[in-house]
Order: structure tokens, then C-alpha cells, then sequence
């Protein structure tokens, strides 16, 4: 013990000597500032917590809630654009100019010399984004506080259950008028920045008892003309939905006692673009995409029926080859709404059909969403999922004719004669051109045989070189006849 004694009265003496302080004196010196930092600590959180009672005006917003995203997203663009913070978060996108750099690649396209992408100017950047934390942004002469707290699938909770909310906005206000001026330039914000694209939603398993919607993707809204499909049937489709979309066909619903929804089906056989319409038309109208899957081995029937009506009011709600699912047509008659048996399920998943129509139409299912589901056999479908109420229009996707064909054809290759370096002149003569090669194109190919994803796959090997297309169509069609009798087609076949 005396050694151990000696050891610090020599140790102190020598940091004595080398600050020429008492270094005791120091040592208290940063107890009393370390509990003042603490007691101050105390403090604030002590009236923080009695000014959130009295005179904060507090909005949270839970990390699933598609406004968590709008607001992290006007917050990157405006109030941390201009600012350095010590505690990021690091993230690889691709920026939206990333092709650029692979258009400036030396090779031509048609060499024959291969190119090591590794070589190429890198596509995408560094984006440093805040993490967590508080932040104090000005909006409209009116101070706000922005807390945002990292979260992690493994503390997700359900809604009723999670108190913690990710996101916290506060202002000194005695109402939430401030706050609800931002959220509302925000969304405005939201809908400028993704007025040209679409956001698709699918749902994500978190754990056995959490299933919740998760954007995977945000893609360029699709031109409907691009969609290959008999002319009436598309302009009849895109007539019906305007029409519901309407602000004053809600009304007419409401006084006639109409339940506000709508549903479609899709069938035909596949790679007829069922799926393709489907984004289309969610583009056309400037609505997100949910697709709910039947095969999901997550999903249970609770799960389904929760998120069906989770969904926002305007939408379009995708359902997938619901036939795949084993939902099968039983054996009741067409005007009974239930099938054969006291609770009969799908064969490949724990959804059962009834529990299917109550997510469709039943009490907790929201109004003014659009569904559609697609099918490769219709015939297999019960006859209580497909009544009218819930489907209202049925479109049928055939095997392409040849003016369908055509049309594929000239899409394919529009930019070869609408290029804006062309005189008008030089357009119509392009365009003439083109036209002809369609026809040629179309009548080498039978009618109602083949799918538009199998024609369009060929076509793809000659992206810019619509005569080599023509030249070689006839050879492919035997090579797909001949597959098709020995039990296999010729995909891409070289």
C-alpha cells in the first residue's frame, strides 16, 4: 500500500513540475465543470419537457408513413444542402445523368472490340445525407426543429405498439397551422419532383408478425402508346378510369350509395403485356403502384387484409397472376358469393378466397383505389372474385395480329425517324420507309401465334438495325415453329 502511495505522490509531483499547476486543483476544477455541463443537461431536458407540454407544437411521423419520406427528402434538398455536419450517412446512387457517361464511351456501338466497364467513368456518386439527430431550420419566418432517430428493422413494432417515431417536427406555436403549412409545401414539393415518374410499392417482411409497404423503386412514367394493345380496348380503358378518377364521380357514388372503387382484370396468355398496361396506366394518371403478391410464403391473412387497406385513397393496387395462387373456381353457382366448404383456401397460400373478397370490398377496405388483377386463366377463377362489383371490366389480351405487330415494330424503332436533327422532309421520308418495313415485317410473322415479349425479344437483337430485323424474321419463325414441336422454343438462339 505505502509502495502504491509513493508511486502517486511522485507521479503528481512530476506533473507539478512539468505544468507548474497543482494538478489536484486542475482535476477538481473539471469535476465542477463536468457537473455543470450535467446539471445544465438536466435542466434543458426539464424544460424542454415542460415546453413541449405548454407551448411546442409536436407532429410525429412514423418511418412507414410515405410522408417520412417526402419530409427527409425536402429536408436533403432545402435546409441541408448548405450545411456540413459531423454525423452522415453515406450512400452510392446513381445519378440521373449516369448514362451520359457510358454515351461517351470511345468504342462505337457496332464495334466488334469489347469494352471493360471497369474503364468507363463511374455512374454513380457519393451522397452524404444526415443521419441522425436535431436540426433547427428556418421555414416562413417560423423556427423549426427537425429530430430525426436512426431506426433498424429489428426495432420496427407495429403502429399501435411504436411510441418512438423516427421523425419529430416542433415549433413555438399554440396550434399546428405552422407545421401544417410546411407538410404541405411538402407534399407539393413531392408531387413536382415526381410528376414525370411512378413509385412502386411491395411489401416487406421484417419479421414472422411484421409485413409492412416498402418503395423498391421509383421508375419514369411509361408512355401508353408504347403499350401494345387493339386500339379500342385501350382508349375504352383509359375512358373508364378518367371518368372514375373524376372529382365529381366520387359524388355520384356517395348519392347513389355506391361503394367508390373500381376493378379490372387482365387476362391472356403471357408476355402480352398485362403487367406493362398496368404501369402505363398508373403513369398516365400519375398514381403509385402497390402490388400485392398471393405466393408471398410471408403473407398471412391478417397480414393481407391489413395492408390491402393501408393503402392510399388514389392508387393502383396490382394483383398478380391470382390463378397462380390456386384460388380456383368452385363449384357455387354465379350469383353466390362464397365458395365449396366452410373456409376454403388457396392451395399455394395461407390466404383463403373469402378472406380475399372481405380485403377486396369488405368494411376496412378503402375507396377510390384502383385494382387490378392479372391472370393467364380466367377460367380457373371463382366466380366470386370476378362478379361485377369487384370486377367491373374485364380486358382480354390476345396473341398479337399483325397490325399489333406493326405497331411493336414502329415503336421499337420511332427514334430512327423522329430524331430532331431530321428537316420535315427528311422525317416523312424516314417514317414512309419505316412504315414499309412494319408491313413487311408484320406479314412475315403468323397472326394469334406468338406473344409480343417473344417478338419483341427478337427484335431486340437488332436495336438499331430494323432491315436486319426484316431480313432474318422468317428464319426465326421456323426456328420457333420447329422448337415449339420438340417441347421447346427458341429464345434468342444464336
Amino acid at each position: 500500500m505505502s509502495t502504491n502511495r509513493g508511486v502517486i505522490h511522485t507521479f503528481v509531483e512530476l506533473i507539478r513540475k512539468t505544468i507548474n499547476r497543482d494538478p489536484l486543483a486542475l482535476v477538481n476544477s473539471g469535476l465542477i465543470v463536468v457537473g455543470l455541463i450535467t446539471s445544465l443537461r438536466s435542466a434543458g431536458h426539464v424544460l424542454y419537457s415542460y415546453a413541449e407540454n405548454i407551448c411546442l407544437s409536436t407532429v410525429h411521423v412514423r418511418a412507414e408513413d410515405p410522408l417520412y419520406n417526402d419530409i427527409v427528402r425536402w429536408m436533403n434538398d432545402h435546409a441541408f444542402r448548405d450545411r456540413n455536419f459531423l454525423s452522415v450517412l453515406a450512400q452510392t446512387t446513381n445519378n440521373a445523368d449516369s448514362e451520359k457517361a457510358l454515351m461517351r464511351s470511345p468504342q462505337p456501338l457496332d464495334s466488334d472490340k469489347l469494352i471493360s466497364y471497369r474503364q468507363v467513368e463511374d455512374n454513380s456518386f457519393l451522397e452524404l445525407r444526415p443521419f441522425h439527430g436535431s436540426r433547427l431550420f428556418r421555414f416562413k419566418r417560423t423556427w423549426m426543429l427537425f429530430s430525426h432517430a436512426a431506426s433498424s428493422p429489428d426495432s420496427i413494432r407495429p403502429p399501435q405498439l411504436d411510441m418512438n417515431t423516427p421523425l419529430k417536427l416542433q415549433c413555438i406555436s399554440l396550434s399546428l397551422s405552422p407545421i401544417k403549412k410546411f407538410l404541405d409545401e411538402v407534399r407539393a414539393y413531392s408531387r413536382k419532383v415526381s410528376v414525370s415518374s411512378i413509385t412502386v410499392y411491395r411489401t416487406t417482411s421484417y419479421s414472422q408478425d411484421i409485413v409492412r409497404w416498402n418503395s423498391v423503386a421509383s421508375r419514369p412514367s411509361r408512355d401508353i402508346s408504347t403499350v401494345i394493345l387493339d386500339k379500342h380496348k385501350k382508349q375504352a380503358l383509359l375512358r373508364d378510369i378518367n371518368e372514375y378518377l373524376h372529382p365529381h364521380t366520387r359524388q355520384w357514388y356517395a348519392n347513389h350509395g355506391i361503394p367508390y372503387r373500381r376493378g379490372y382484370l387482365f387476362s391472356g396468355p403471357p408476355g402480352t403485356g398485362k403487367t406493362s398496361l398496368a404501369s402505363a396506366i398508373a403513369g398516365v394518371f400519375g398514381l403509385d403502384i402497390y402490388v400485392l403478391s398471393l405466393l408471398d410464403p410471408t403473407m398471412t391473412e391478417s397480414h393481407f387484409t391489413r395492408l390491402f387497406s393501408e393503402v392510399p385513397t388514389r392508387c393502383v393496387v396490382l394483383l398478380e397472376d391470382v390463378d397462380a395462387a390456386g384460388l380456383n373456381r368452385s363449384d357455387s353457382g354465379p350469383c353466390q358469393d362464397y365458395v365449396s366448404g366452410p373456409v376454403s383456401k388457396a392451395q399455394n397460400t395461407s390466404v383463403s378466397l373469402s378472406g380475399l373478397l372481405n380485403a377486396i370490398d369488405g368494411v376496412s377496405s378503402h375507396e377510390g383505389r384502383i385494382l387490378i388483377m392479372t391472370t393467364n386463366a380466367p377460367q380457373q377463377l371463382d366466380r366470386a372474385l370476378i362478379r361485377p362489383g369487384r370486377v367491373d371490366i374485364h380486358v382480354r389480351f390476345d396473341l398479337p395480329s399483325r397490325e399489333e405487330l406493326r405497331d411493336l415494330f414502329l415503336s421499337l424503332y420511332s427514334d430512327m425517324y423522329q430524331n430532331p436533327e431530321f428537316s420535315s422532309g427528311e422525317k416523312n421520308r424516314e417514317m414512309a420507309r419505316m412504315i414499309e418495313m412494319a408491313v413487311r415485317f408484320a406479314g412475315c410473322l403468323p397472326e394469334r401465334q406468338f406473344s409480343l415479349a417473344e417478338v419483341q425479344g427478337f427484335l431486340l437483337q437488332y436495336k438499331r438495325r430494323p432491315e436486319g430485323a426484316c431480313d432474318n424474321i422468317r428464319g426465326w419463325v421456323q426456328e420457333m415453329e420447329y422448337g415449339e414441336m420438340h417441347e421447346g422454343a427458341a429464345v434468342g438462339t444464336i
